[in-house]
């Protein structure tokens, strides 16, 4: 009883099903009983009319009282279903087995006769001669039971009938909403994409205006934030491009050990933060910059890719003596600009290098199928916790407790560029090692 009202309360689509399901089971039960009492009167209306019939014959002469009693053939060679016929002839004071009530009136009566209830006719004839037509009142009620039952099929036919069809009905009526909200669904990041109003109900249509301003607003906020972070990038650029360049010219000058030590703690302080600038920009660029900055998709071979990530991040990974392999060496070709897919790999892999202690390990699987290539960086690192992993793709968001430094931007990108290429990207628990990530990015083949 709980859970039905816990139903009814949540759910508008079950509630209306339910009202207009007990709604035509009312109807339903509330016609039956009616037909079945109009069946049942009507049935022992024709019962008292075949009475008459018989007491008709009987008074046309098509009957003759040879005898003060005759007794008609049984129906169906049933003794109980015999119609009984008695004469009561004038001054006849004989005593009759049946035991007729002499002295009634004529009209129909239900009388005991024989040890059993009958259903009978009384009639006045000529010369005064009465008769009396009875049939058994068992007979009678079995057959207008069965005439009243019959009328009852129809309803047990179409009740569950009408109940599908409301059920149907109402799921046919909420479809449209269920479509929008696969369709609100599908948005993912393009917030410009108005929700569509065609084939929706009219009470629908303000809702899905609200929520189409709702995405209006939404996406110009996200685009002034865009503005801000690529605007921002952009300005510090240069300045950290001339501070960098100093700081290389007086590398070459002298100064005492302890200056060029902070020199050198200045220069990387520098390099961190031209790499989060770069990293700002990419951010940018992935999130949707302008459509004509964008260059046009060229059939790539994921694994020249992860070579030239490779060999470009190898000195990282020596310096910490990390051995990087490649699993499966496929040919697969995806539609993607090459710096694009470049960006995306290359942050994932820097980023097992940071997090993987010394004499680590990092595995690069490439493999596909028909339809998609699937591309795979297991480390032996510390993981991301279960609870952390729909965060990690946030910009900026640093799981706490970690001591490499970063910006928090890179997996950002990642989902962002992978996204932009109609993949996807998961994270997981590694396969080949005690403790780990591993890092499935999904791409459809060109």
């Amino acid at each position: 009883m709980e859970s039905l009202k816990k139903r009814l309360s949540d759910s508008v689509q079950f509630r209306l099903s339910f009202v207009l399901c007990m709604a035509i089971g009312g109807i339903a039960l509330l016609s039956g009983v009616l037909g079945f009492l109009s069946a049942w009167d009507e049935a022992h209306e024709l019962q008292d009319s075949s009475l008459q019939q018989i007491a008709s014959l009987a008074k046309d002469g098509m009957l003759t009282p040879r005898s003060s009693s005759f007794i008609s053939p049984p129906l169906q060679d049933e003794e109980a279903s015999r119609v009984l016929v008695h004469f009561i002839l004038p001054g006849d004071q004989t005593p009759d087995r049946f035991g007729w009530p002499r002295q009634l009136s004529a009209g129909f009566y239900t009388l005991p006769i024989d040890h059993h209830s009958y259903r009978v006719l009384i009639e006045d004839m000529h010369d005064g001669i009465r008769l009396a037509v009875a049939q058994r009142a068992s007979v009678r009620e079995s057959v207008a039971l069965w005439s009243a039952l019959r009328t009852l099929v129809p309803f047990c036919i179409l009740f569950p009938v009408l109940l599908y069809l409301a059920a149907d009905l109402v799921r046919k009526i909420f479809r449209p909403i269920r479509k929008l909200a696969e369709d609100v669904d599908r948005q993912n990041d393009d917030l410009s994409i108005a929700l569509s109003e065609e084939a929706m109900p009219r009470e629908i249509t303000p809702f899905i205006t609200a929520i189409n301003r709702l995405l209006q607003r939404a996406a110009e906020s996200v685009e002034l934030q865009r503005r801000f972070v690529a605007d921002a990038a952009h300005e510090l650029r240069s300045p950290l491009t001339a501070l960098m360049l100093q700081a290389e010219r007086l590398d070459s000058a002298a100064m005492p050990d302890e200056s060029r030590q902070r020199l050198l703690s200045l220069r990387e302080g520098m390099k961190r933060a031209a790499w989060l600038v770069e990293q700002l920009l990419s951010l940018s660029r992935a999130q949707g910059g302008e459509i004509s900055k964008i260059p046009a998709p060229e059939d790539i071979a994921v694994f020249d890719v992860v070579k030239q990530v490779i060999s470009d991040l190898h000195p990282l990974a020596e310096q910490k003596s990390i051995d990087i392999g490649v699993v499966g060496a496929s040919q697969a070709k995806i539609a993607a600009h090459p710096s694009a897919l470049y960006t995306v790999l290359r942050n994932i892999v820097h980023n097992a290098i940071l997090y993987t202690p010394a004499e680590g390990r990092i595995d690069i699987g490439i493999n596909n199928n028909e339809n998609f290539v699937f591309i795979e960086v297991e480390d032996s690192g510390p993981g991301i916790p279960i609870d952390k992993r729909e965060r990690v793709f946030d910009a900026f968001y640093r799981i706490e407790g970690s001591d490499v430094t970063g910006s928090g931007l890179g997996l950002s990108i990642v989902s962002a560029m992978v996204a932009r290429m109609k993949g996807e990207v998961t994270l997981t628990d590694a396969t080949q090692a005690i403790s780990g990530l591993k890092v499935s990015i999904t791409l459809p083949l060109s």
